[in-house]
């Protein structure tokens, strides 16, 4: 089968979504399918045309450089750029080549934008929601008004059925059974949770430091969703009694400087470090090297860093929002609530004294990891269109 992938990004970035395509898209061409990538360009050292593990990667630019240069991803300008402008590059690539199914992702909405509420020249075509919200003022707050409002009104047009898709798939069970109570694309609606290379991530025993150097990780890109904010808050409030509590911020984004300030202005710059992603590759070893994994997130849908976090029996402490809570419960993580530093502060308190009680959820999450698994995710994304 011909499978054409359209993304509004180099499925070689470290974002969620990102990942999930290229985890998905690979494992598609290993086991036989020819299969193209059309994303935008969102760097501009992207290269045009890249082969990777038998995955066709088509770059096409939808910004100026001197544009792109500036707003490089992660940040949402060139994202929203490629979401808006790559359609016209879909177009032409149609008219050239031909597929026999089209699959892209809605993050925060298609990258085929008007495209998706036309026929194209494909038999099928499916689309894989990542985090959608159910108002418009949460679209504004966490997208800003043009971005957001974009994306509210491409997701009313998916709950009334008016995008032409023929599978609707999500990555989070609570956002699947949303989608499931509008009767215009319930049946087709369906969970596809994301994966993990399981037997790339080592689980440790004893993780905590003999000097007592308690180690905090925070993965995501620096934008209000991910809370960053408030991990920092809560690392403030523990300063004076855990000393040696230290936070890694991993990821980059347009909050970054805001979030440095904030560091500063509660007097944990000494202990706040940003560190840019990594590769894929390299976050089995890097897992391995902190005692908690934090995700004050607000707003997710199923997070892949959480998965591997539990896959190297990494401890969590996690907002008790739906996309977590879907898959993880209190005797598995220690769960706070959202937008609260100083709930944070007592579970992550909580946490630090009670090693053997925290132990027992890290196994318990360990377990319940071991059931995604990236291969069976490209299976079940394509199940019944092939």
């Amino acid at each position: 089968m011909r499978i054409l992938f359209i993304s509004h990004s180099s499925p070689m970035k470290e974002g969620g979504a990102e990942t999930r395509t290229r985890e998905v898209a690979f494992r598609l061409a290993r086991s036989g399918h020819e299969v193209t990538l059309l994303c935008g360009k969102t760097n501009v050292d992207d290269p045009d045309l890249i082969e990777v593990n038998g995955v066709k990667i088509v770059s096409k630019k939808t910004l100026p450089d001197v544009l792109l240069k500036k707003y490089a991803y992660p940040h949402y300008i060139s994202l929203a750029a490629a979401n808006l402008f790559l359609m016209f590059h879909i177009q032409a690539f149609l008219r050239r080549e031909r597929f026999d199914l089209i699959r892209e992702d809605m993050a925060p909405f298609p990258p085929s934008f008007l495209l998706s509420l036309v026929r194209l020249p494909v038999p099928r075509r499916m689309v894989v929601v990542h985090m959608l919200s159910k108002s418009l003022s949460g679209w504004i707050r966490f997208y800003g008004v043009v971005f957001g409002f974009v994306g509210f009104l491409m997701d009313r047009l998916l709950r009334m059925g008016l995008l032409k898709y023929d599978r609707i798939v999500s990555d989070s069970k609570w956002t699947a059974d949303e989608l499931k109570e509008h009767s215009d694309v319930s049946n087709k609606v369906s969970f596809v949770p994301n994966g993990v290379n399981f037997n790339e991530f080592n689980s440790v025993g004893n993780r905590r430091s003999a000097n007592g150097h308690i180690r905090l990780l925070s993965v995501g890109r620096l934008v209000e969703t991910k809370g960053q904010r408030y991990a920092i808050e809560a690392l403030s409030r523990l300063r004076a009694q855990f000393p040696q509590a230290s936070l890694d911020i991993l990821g980059n984004g347009p909050l970054k400087e805001s979030l440095t300030d904030l560091a500063k202005d509660l007097s944990v710059a000494d202990r706040v470090n940003f560190l840019p992603p990594v590769s894929h590759e390299t976050m089995p070893e890097l897992l391995s090297n902190y005692d908690f994994f934090v995700l004050p997130s607000l707003w997710e849908g199923l997070p892949v860093s959480i998965v591997e976090a539990m896959a190297s029996k990494l401890p969590i402490v996690t907002t008790d929002i739906p996309a977590i809570t879907s898959i993880l419960d209190s005797s598995s993580a220690t769960l706070t609530k959202t937008e609260n530093a100083v709930d944070l502060a007592e579970k992550l308190q909580w946490a630090f004294e009670h090693p053997d009680e925290i132990r027992r959820q890290a196994e318990r999450a360990y377990e319940i990891a071991s059931v995604y698994d990236w291969a069976a995710t490209a299976t079940q994304e394509i199940e019944d269109l092939s």
